[in-house]
C-alpha cells in the first residue's frame, strides 16, 4: 500500500523545490433528509480554479486539479489519482462556489472521502479543508477528520493565497489569519479573522485550462457549452436565510474589462454559449452592470451567448433591463421567495405588486424575470404557504417545495437560538428543523403542503398542454392580469411604477 506522506526531512525546505498540490473538488451528492433538500449542479468550481490560477502566477507549484463532481469519480478513483501524484499538499474544497450561501447541511460525503483516503495509507504532508462547512464549525471538521491539518475559513481565495504562500515559504500556519489548525499535540487553534483580505477585484481569472470545460452544463439547457462567472462578489442586504460569511457584506467588483476578456476567452477558446453570472446581486452597482453590458455589445459578443443572472429588483430601471436584454441576458432570477403579502412584509423584499410590474415589463421585451421560492420562512403558516403556491401557479411556475433551512451564522439562526428553538451547535438540528423553525407549521402541515404542490404541478402541466394546443402560452400576460386584479381589490394601495 502506497504511503505518500512526505516528511520534512525527505522534502527539504519548501521554498527550494517545486511544491506539488492536489486540488480536490469532490462529488457533491444531492441531499434530501427530513424536509431539507439541496440539489447540485454541473457548474465550474470557480473559487478553486482561481486559487489554481494564483498558484500558477506564483510559480514553484505543480498542480493536480481534480473535479470529481463533473467527472463523476468515486472516492476510490480520486484517492488513486492522489496516490499516483504524491502531493505535498492536499487541498480539499467542501462546497462549490455556486452553493456557498446554501451549502449541503451534512458532512457525510466529506468524512467518507477522508475515510477512503485514510484507508489507502496516503497522507500528504499538509491536508487543508476549505469551504463553508469548516468556516461554520471548524472544530467539527477537524474532530471528524483527524487527518486534516487545518480549515481555511471564510472567502476561499484570500485565505488560500495566504496559507499556501506560507507553506511555499516553508512556514507553518500558526500566524496565518482566518485559519483553524491542529497542533502537534492534537490541540486546536483558531487564528483571528483576516481584517484586510485581498479584494475580489484583485484576483486572477480562473485557470480554465485545468478544467474539463467540455463537460460543464446547465440543466436547463444541457446541449449548450456552459460557464459560470462572477462580475462582483458580496451582498449588503439583510436577508435572514443566506449564509454570507463566504462572500461578505460588502461588494467587491471586478474590472469590467477583465470580465469581458474572460467572456471573450470562454466563447472563442472553449465554445461557451451559455453563461451564468453568479453575483449575489448582479445589478447592485448599475454603472458597473452597464459597463459589462455595453462591453458585451461593443465587442460583438452578445450575439454568440445567452446569459442569466440573479439580482434584487429594487430600484431597477426599464432602461437597464432593456440594455441587459440587448447584451444577451435571457433570464433574471430574483429572490422574491414568497407570494404572500404578509410574508413579504416579514422578509422585506419587493412588494408583490412591484414584482408583478417588473415581470410584466420583462415579458414585454422578451426578458423573463423568474422568482425564487422558499416554503417555511419564519412566520409561515399553512395559509400563507398556500397563498404563495397559488401566486406562483397563476404565473405559470411549477412549485418546487424548497423548504427553508435555518443555516448557522444567519440572522434566522441567531433569532432561533434566542427563542431557544435550537442550541445552534450541530448540523443535525439544522436538518431536522427545516421548515419548522420559526413557523406555525408542524410536519403534518408540511406534508400537506408538499402534497398540494405536487397536485398543483400536475394541473399546471395539463394547463400548459391545453394552452399550447390553441397556440397560447399558459402564464403569459398573467402578471398584468394579476396586477390589475390586485389594484381593483385594493384601490387605496400605492401604485408601483418602475422608471
Amino acid at each position: 500500500m502506497l504511503f505518500c506522506r512526505l516528511s520534512a526531512e525527505t522534502q527539504g525546505p519548501a521554498s527550494k523545490h517545486t511544491m506539488k498540490i492536489s486540488i480536490v473538488n469532490p462529488v457533491i451528492p444531492v441531499f434530501q433528509r427530513n424536509y431539507a433538500y439541496r440539489k447540485t449542479r454541473l457548474w465550474q468550481p470557480l473559487s478553486t480554479a482561481i486559487v489554481a490560477s494564483w498558484l500558477e502566477q506564483q510559480g514553484g507549484w505543480e498542480i493536480q486539479f481534480i473535479d470529481a463532481h463533473v467527472m463523476n469519480w468515486s472516492d476510490a478513483e480520486v484517492v488513486k489519482r492522489i496516490q499516483e501524484f504524491e502531493p505535498d499538499v492536499l487541498y480539499y474544497s467542501s462546497e462549490r462556489t455556486d452553493a456557498w450561501e446554501l451549502p449541503i447541511p451534512d458532512l457525510e460525503y466529506i468524512t467518507d472521502f477522508f475515510g477512503a483516503l485514510s484507508d489507502s495509507g496516503c497522507r500528504p504532508r499538509w491536508i487543508l479543508v476549505e469551504g463553508p462547512h469548516g468556516s461554520i464549525y471548524p472544530d467539527d471538521i477537524l474532530n471528524r477528520v483527524p487527518m486534516a491539518d487545518a480549515c481555511l475559513r471564510g472567502e476561499t481565495e484570500p485565505v488560500s493565497f495566504a496559507a499556501l504562500g506560507a507553506l511555499a515559504r516553508g512556514e507553518d500556519l500558526s500566524a496565518v489569519n482566518s485559519v483553524s489548525w491542529r497542533d502537534t499535540d492534537g490541540s486546536l487553534h483558531h487564528n483571528a479573522d483576516e481584517s484586510d483580505p485581498v479584494k475580489y477585484a484583485d484576483f486572477p481569472s480562473a485557470a480554465w485550462h485545468l478544467l474539463p470545460m467540455e463537460l460543464y452544463r446547465d440543466a436547463a439547457a444541457p446541449e449548450a457549452p456552459f460557464a459560470m462567472l462572477e462580475t462582483s462578489r458580496g451582498c449588503p442586504m439583510p436577508c435572514g436565510y443566506c449564509y454570507k460569511q463566504m462572500f461578505g457584506d460588502r461588494q467587491s467588483k471586478r474590472d469590467p474589462e477583465q470580465v469581458l476578456d474572460e467572456v471573450e476567452e470562454l466563447v472563442q477558446k472553449y465554445g461557451v454559449r451559455r453563461i451564468m453570472f453568479q453575483d449575489q446581486i448582479f445589478t447592485l452597482d448599475r454603472k458597473h452592470t452597464r459597463a459589462v453590458c455595453e462591453g458585451l455589445i461593443d465587442r460583438r459578443i452578445a450575439p454568440y451567448i445567452e446569459w442569466r443572472c440573479q439580482t434584487r429588483l429594487n430600484g431597477m430601471t426599464k432602461e437597464l433591463l432593456k440594455l441587459m436584454k440587448d447584451a444577451g441576458c435571457a433570464e433574471i432570477y430574483t429572490g422574491l421567495e414568497t407570494g404572500s403579502d404578509d410574508m413579504q412584509g416579514e422578509i422585506s423584499k419587493l412588494t408583490l405588486d412591484e414584482y408583478l410590474e417588473y415581470r410584466d415589463y420583462g415579458e414585454s421585451i422578451g426578458l423573463p424575470i423568474s422568482p425564487n421560492f422558499i416554503f417555511g420562512l419564519p412566520g409561515e403558516t399553512y395559509e400563507t404557504a398556500m397563498e404563495s403556491a397559488r401566486f406562483y401557479h397563476q404565473l405559470g411556475f411549477a412549485i418546487v417545495p424548497n423548504v427553508n433551512i435555518t443555516y448557522p451564522m444567519t440572522r434566522y439562526h441567531g433569532e432561533a437560538i434566542e427563542r431557544e428553538e435550537i442550541s445552534g451547535n450541530t448540523w443535525e438540528e439544522v436538518v431536522m428543523g427545516a421548515g419548522l423553525v420559526g413557523t406555525d407549521m408542524d410536519k403534518a402541515t408540511i406534508d400537506k403542503l408538499r402534497s398540494n404542490a405536487l397536485q398543483m404541478n400536475r394541473m399546471l402541466r395539463w394547463k400548459k398542454r391545453l394552452w399550447k394546443m390553441v397556440g397560447l402560452s399558459y402564464g403569459r400576460g398573467a402578471a398584468r392580469r394579476m396586477l390589475g386584479k390586485r389594484r381593483r381589490a385594493n384601490p387605496n394601495l400605492p401604485v408601483p411604477s418602475i422608471r
